[in-house]
Parts: structure tokens; C-alpha cells; sequence
């Protein structure tokens, strides 16, 4: 009985001890991570800047985690939810610069923290640096002590992320073809179109937020479309770094929208252009852009300023979360009468249900 006693009493000594352990022990946690990721730094910040593209290289062993996205998934105000054996937890941008960081509030199963990942040029590539800091509470203390420790796992995270995320970029923004189509006929349509104007820097950031504001506008209001959104540049200044645009769809049927409307309806006349095909990540649309000017130096070709300049994204991410598999056709208009003996196709709008 005495022994049972001695026992009972060195397990309470013991829990009375880890008890004060844990209450005086600093419970602040700091990990910064870094990798030279071999791809310029704007992908690498777009990529990283869209949670969509985090279940890529967010990687965990633990097959009961589910991800939670929300309607926005870019910049100041998105965020990123889930769930797995563990409980609960989440991360939400707060703050970024563009190309450069992204500050973020971080929570992991309860334990609060922030976190602040940077972009620097580098030999070799981008100097991908995640950093992150915060302070366990009694109970995330105890887990730490048991699990081996918090800031030893987030930091093996940290680098089994950064690893992935090179290996990701490399094969989905390195994998793309352009391919030149020749001159086409562009057919008389009718589209929905919302206005924008953005840094050209900053232009495929500004689109990846606004493909869902067109997308859900037109579900929400039973439009009945061709099912592909464009743009259409009708300024770009690269000396000012500004480019104005259209982002639109093209319409079934003849709608009208109210005067305080963001939406309106505009038209595209006929014209002929020269269409380029961009399989791949719109890190590479100056490439194709190139190809076609190019394309009409060496050919004769004059541009037709009256035509529209424009980018179809027939695959985007609404569909598509690989960057390597959307498909981009870009037209630059050309003038009929410089066209001599290069043969033309028609292209109408696609009519999908």
C-alpha cells in the first residue's frame, strides 16, 4: 500500500513539475527557411501568391486533410482553410508587395503566429525565403514537448515545401508552347465587358482576381455566353508601365445592363488578325506576343489599330488549376489590304452550353 502511495505521489511531484516547467518555459518559436528556386521572381510570387496553387506544394502524410477555398484566392484578403487529424487551421494575407513579400496571420490548430514569405533576385534564379514566428500557449507547449517539438516540425515543413514548390514551378511554368496560326477572320460579336486598368507589371495578378468576378456575374445572372472570357488592350503603355483593358465574354443573346452598372455590353467588328497560340503559364505571353510582331515585320504585315487587340483565355484557372495545361489565343489585327498570298481562316465565336 505504501509503495502505491510513493508511486501515486512521484506522478503527482512529476505533473506538478511539468507543470511548472511548461509555465515558465518561453513558448516563442521562430523558423525561416530559404531555397533558390531557378525561375524568375514575378512567377514565382504570382504562383505563391494564389492559395489555389498551394495544394501543390503544401504537402502532408496525412490523407484526411481538406482544403477549404474561399471566393478569393489572391492577394490582401485571401485566405486558405483546412482541415485534417489534427483539428483545424488556417493562413489569410494581410499585406504584400508586389513581387517582392506576403505577410501573412497564420493558425495551427489553435497556436497563432504570422508569418512572411520573400522574393529576392538572386544568381540562379529566386531566393525564396518563408519565415515564420509566434508564441504556443500552455497546451501547445505540452503538444511541442510530446511531438518532439513545434518549430522542428514547421521547420521540415518549411523545407519539404520549398523543395516541392521548385519542383512544381519547374515542371508546370517551364512546360508551354507558342505556336503561330497564321491570319485569321474575326467574326462580328456582341460581348459583356468590364473596364480595368492595372500596372503592366501587375496585369496577369489583376486578371487572376477578375476572370471570377466576370465568371460569377454571369451565373449569378443566367447570361448566356460562349463560356470563354478575354481581354481586350485598349492601352498599352510600356514607358508608363499602364495598360487599360476590357475583360469580357462573348454574348448568346442581347442583354442590357442599368447605367451604374460595373458591366456593359460592347462589340467587336470584323477584322482579320493573326492568331497565336500560348499553350502554358502567362508568364510567357511576351514571348508569344513577340513572336507575332515579329511574325508581321517579316512578313509585311501592317497593324490594324481600328481591330482588337486582344488575349481569349480558353482554358484559365477557373477550370484548369495546372498553369502548364491553359491555353491562350492572342490576335493582333492586321490591315486587309497588306495581306498578299497568305491564306486566311474564319474563326467565329464558340457557341458551348
Amino acid at each position: 500500500m505504501k509503495i502505491l502511495k510513493y508511486i501515486l505521489l512521484l506522478i503527482l511531484l512529476f505533473f506538478l513539475a511539468l507543470t511548472v516547467y511548461l509555465s515558465t518555459a518561453k513558448g516563442v518559436f521562430t523558423v525561416t527557411k530559404s531555397k533558390i528556386i531557378s525561375i524568375d521572381k514575378t512567377t514565382v510570387f504570382h504562383y505563391v501568391n494564389d492559395f489555389q496553387n498551394w495544394e501543390f506544394f503544401w504537402k502532408t502524410n496525412d490523407h484526411n486533410r481538406k482544403i477549404n477555398y474561399p471566393i478569393n484566392t489572391i492577394g490582401v484578403g485571401s485566405s486558405l482553410r483546412w482541415t485534417d487529424s489534427n483539428g483545424d487551421s488556417f493562413v489569410k494575407t494581410i499585406y504584400l508587395k508586389e513581387n517582392d513579400s506576403i505577410a501573412q496571420k497564420v493558425n495551427w490548430y489553435g497556436e497563432s503566429g504570422e508569418a512572411y514569405i520573400t522574393f529576392k533576385d538572386t544568381i540562379g534564379g529566386t531566393k525564396v525565403t518563408w519565415n515564420t514566428s509566434g508564441e504556443l500557449d500552455f497546451m501547445g507547449k505540452l503538444k511541442s514537448l510530446v511531438s518532439g517539438g513545434f518549430e522542428n516540425k514547421l521547420r521540415l515543413d518549411f523545407e519539404n515545401n520549398l523543395t516541392t514548390l521548385e519542383n512544381v514551378l519547374n515542371k508546370e511554368i517551364s512546360t508551354y508552347t507558342v505556336d503561330l496560326d497564321g491570319v485569321v477572320e474575326v467574326a462580328h460579336q456582341k460581348y459583356l465587358k468590364r473596364k480595368d486598368e492595372s500596372k503592366i507589371s501587375e496585369y496577369y495578378s489583376v486578371l487572376q482576381k477578375s476572370l471570377p468576378m466576370l465568371h460569377r456575374f454571369v451565373q449569378d445572372n443566367n447570361i448566356k455566353t460562349n463560356n470563354q472570357q478575354f481581354a481586350v488592350f485598349d492601352t498599352y503603355d510600356i514607358e508608363k508601365n499602364k495598360t487599360i483593358f476590357s475583360l469580357g465574354t462573348t454574348l448568346k443573346d442581347i442583354i442590357y445592363t442599368t447605367p451604374e452598372s460595373e458591366f456593359t455590353v460592347d462589340s467587336i467588328q470584323p477584322h482579320q488578325a493573326l492568331k497565336i497560340m500560348l499553350k502554358g503559364d502567362y508568364s510567357h505571353s511576351k514571348e508569344a506576343w513577340d513572336k507575332g510582331f515579329d511574325y508581321l515585320k517579316k512578313n509585311n504585315l501592317e497593324q490594324d489599330f481600328n481591330g482588337a487587340f486582344r488575349e481569349v483565355y480558353v482554358k484559365n484557372k477557373i477550370g484548369v488549376k495546372q498553369p502548364s495545361q491553359w491555353i491562350t489565343e492572342i490576335y493582333i489585327p492586321v490591315k486587309k489590304h497588306s495581306i498578299k498570298t497568305i491564306n486566311t481562316t474564319s474563326i467565329n465565336p464558340v457557341n458551348e452550353e
